[in-house]
């Protein structure tokens, strides 16, 4: 009897190995990453788009207007399967595919003026616009725009890797966005297709986290956001954010978290605003002031921040006019001084302007009603050196300081390792620090969203959800701040031209002649405009506005209602404020004043 050799080198021996080998190559061919999968929906959806975008364009002449409104839907809820990879590593594309309809202006080059282009501008043309003369050349030309931002993502398109700790991280930030932004209506305004738009940003956010190996538990806290969002028989203004967020969105946000420290997936270690390691942008610590402060700024240590509050309510600072910070930002009042505009140092005059709270005025990269400094120690400095409000010089304060006993103690303490610490800049930097502390974020609004739903009254809760939807309020006081401070990377701080009148009098109306930004750099676009504030503690903050004219937040409202300057019949070419009626009833004016009051801090929360 014979039998087959199975020595290496023979034939049975060999084709095993060839076949082995040829499974572990279809394998490793069939196999794909997660990283890859992402990869691989990323590319198939901008080819998608690239190739919705062409058609759309081939039909914008003949096609009647009902159509391309479809067209442009597609091809907007298509982006929104993209958003998250394109905002993350191709910012300045995604401004020109889907910023805001108006010209803008870079923080390097603040003179230089940028048109807007891309979705938001077709939006107008097609919704806001569509029988006006020209059109149809106008939306073949910006869906031409549109198409040049695909070729462009197309080519950096193969470099990209998806690694899962950018993942995680690219969709938390797009879920701040949705947040903030697209549930307020911010990038719909005219066709008002956020809902829909927000639930293909959470089906794709699913889609993307399930390529990715997510727990299902988390895949599916995400599809029911998007059930509730699509939910049959609601429509923009009826939708109920304040349930969204509490009941839906927020154990999503904490389940993505969760989700990545449970696979040992990295966070990033790039400095944010908002920490990346914050389970959500609305609990307690998820904030950083240090984020908008300068690299050499003092650190925030009881004796730094005692200095700070002593040197906060010193008027030495003034040298002989005897006026101290506190003069005009008073504790007892929200950081105000109540007045429509406090007195000037000078001639018997007045200030332009009314005195801002300081209440998480760290929060923003941009200081004064036209951001004209950066950072708070550039506005200790230019406000004791400015004549008419504290006209003082900081050069000459050590020497007057160190007379004062206690004052060479708390400087040493505050900067220990200095042999000279009573120095000019130890002074901004300790007042800016001091500054720097007086952050709440824990307001009753605050709590409610951390999970105590009984802490709001119906009234406040419908307040919040018109001021996130029918009023429009939250497409300029971007939550979860409130102010124009912009989501999710808060890294710029947007102004806004209301078309404020200079007085109250009906007979006498006219337009505020205070130039605002303009004056910085004479850019036409930016004139009477002024930076967004917060309406957190704002009912502790009357009079309202950067001129003071209104002393109620009945008023505001009012204004606001009316459709701001250009509304009230004022000529504003450059009004950046809709213009058209919101037609709120009494009823939700009052609802929306009760949200406000519930944004006030606990007094023990901040000072």
């Amino acid at each position: 009897m014979h039998t087959r050799s199975l020595l290496p080198g023979s034939g049975l021996v060999r084709s095993l190995l060839l076949g082995l080998a040829g499974l572990l190559f279809s394998f490793a061919v069939l196999y794909q990453s997660p990283a890859e999968k992402v990869k691989g929906y990323y590319t198939r959806h901008l080819q998608q788009l690239h190739t919705r975008l062409q058609r759309f364009q081939e039909t914008a002449h003949t096609a009647d207007t009902t159509s391309l409104r479809q067209q442009f839907a597609a091809c907007r809820q298509e982006y929104k399967c993209l958003e998250f990879a394109v905002e993350y590593y191709y910012p300045h594309a995604a401004q020109r595919i889907n910023g805001a309809a108006l010209p803008e202006t870079e923080p390097g080059e603040p003179g230089e003026v940028i048109p807007p282009t891309g979705f938001q501008v077709l939006e107008d043309y097609l919704f806001a616009t569509p029988d006006t003369p020209g059109n149809r050349d106008l939306v073949h030309q910006e869906i031409d725009n549109l198409l040049y931002q695909m070729r462009y993502l197309e080519q950096q398109a193969p470099v990209l890797v998806f690694p899962a700790e950018e993942v995680y991280d690219a969709l938390r930030l797009n879920l701040y966005r949705l947040a903030a932004k697209g549930l307020s209506g911010f990038d719909s305004p005219a066709a008002h297709a956020s809902l829909p738009e927000a639930a293909a940003t959470l089906e794709s956010s699913r889609e993307v986290l399930a390529l990715s190996n997510a727990p299902a538990t988390l895949t599916q806290q995400l599809k029911r956001c998007a059930a509730a969002v699509a939910r049959p028989g609601q429509d923009f203004n009826s939708f109920d954010r304040a349930r969204f967020f509490t009941r839906y969105f927020n154990p999503a946000l904490a389940g993505l978290r969760q989700a990545q420290a449970e696979q040992g997936i990295p966070f990033t270690t790039t400095r944010r605003a908002v920490r990346p390691t914050a389970a959500s942008f609305f609990v307690a610590d998820a904030f950083d002031p240090g984020f908008f402060a300068p690299a050499d700024a003092a650190p925030a240590t009881p004796a730094v921040l005692a200095l700070g509050e002593a040197l906060f309510q010193e008027p030495l600072l003034s040298g002989k006019a005897g006026r101290s910070c506190a003069s005009c930002h008073q504790p007892g009042q929200a950081y105000t001084d109540g007045l429509r505009v406090n007195r000037s140092l000078l001639a018997s005059a007045e200030l332009e302007r009314n005195t801002p709270t300081l209440l998480n005025a760290a929060l923003q990269p941009d200081q004064f009603y036209d951001s004209r400094v950066h950072f708070l120690e550039d506005q200790v400095h230019a406000v004791v050196s400015n004549k008419a409000e504290m006209g003082g010089q900081l050069s000459e304060a050590p020497a007057l300081l160190r007379r004062k006993a206690a004052y060479p103690r708390l400087f040493a303490q505050a900067f220990a390792t200095e042999k000279q610490p009573v120095t000019e800049r130890n002074i901004r930097r300790a007042v800016a620090a001091y500054v720097r502390s007086l952050v709440g974020l824990n307001s009753r609004f605050d709590q409610f969203l951390r999970g105590d739903t009984t802490v709001l009254g119906n009234q406040e809760i419908l307040g919040f959800n018109l001021f996130m939807g029918k009023a429009q309020c939250g497409t300029c006081h971007y939550l979860p701040l409130f102010n124009g401070t912009v989501p999710p990377l808060y890294d710029k701080t947007e102004s806004e031209v209301l078309g404020v009148p200079a007085t109250t009098d009906a007979a006498a109306l006219k337009l505020d002649t205070d130039p605002g930004k303009f004056l910085l750099y004479g850019v036409a676009h930016q004139q009477h405009a002024f930076k967004t504030p917060t309406v957190r503690n704002a009912a502790l903050t009357p009079p309202y506005m950067h001129n003071g004219l209104y002393q109620t937040l009945e008023e505001v409202l009012d204004f606001y209602n009316r459709g701001g300057g250009a509304g009230m019949g004022l000529s504003v070419p450059t009004q950046t404020l809709a213009e058209d009626k919101l037609d709120l009833t009494n009823t939700e004016q009052q609802a929306i004043i009760a949200f406000i009051k519930s944004l006030n801090d606990a007094p023990a929360a901040i000072y």
